[in-house]
């Protein structure tokens, strides 16, 4: 026992202590009313806001964006680089090679 729980008769006596799970199920709760008032409310906000106070609008904005940007461009093939006479000519050399580049397998 700490001088603490010898102060305040253990963990039980303390008026301020929660019972166990109630922070989480008031988390749930607070969650669930957020996400209820954001359906209700959430758009029209979000324009008033601009309407009214665009700095801090773009100041949110800018808050919710990542800092570092992810690429979003696809990797580009070799292949897809090449010219209609450069593909024509691999097709010509796959099947010379015996190759069939209609196949799936």
């Amino acid at each position: 026992m700490n001088a603490f729980s010898v102060a305040f008769g253990g963990k039980a006596d303390m008026p301020f202590c929660t019972a166990h799970g109630s922070r989480n199920k008031l988390s749930e709760e607070f969650f669930r009313d957020l996400c209820d008032a954001w359906q209700a409310f959430g758009k029209p906000a979000l324009e008033t806001m601009a309407m009214l106070y665009p700095v801090e609008f773009v100041r949110l904005v800018a808050s919710l964006m990542p800092k570092e940007p992810e690429a979003t461009i696809a990797p580009v093939t070799v292949m897809e680089r090449m010219s209609d006479a450069q593909l024509d000519a691999l097709i010509a050399q796959c099947i010379e090679g015996g190759l069939d580049p209609a196949a799936t397998d």
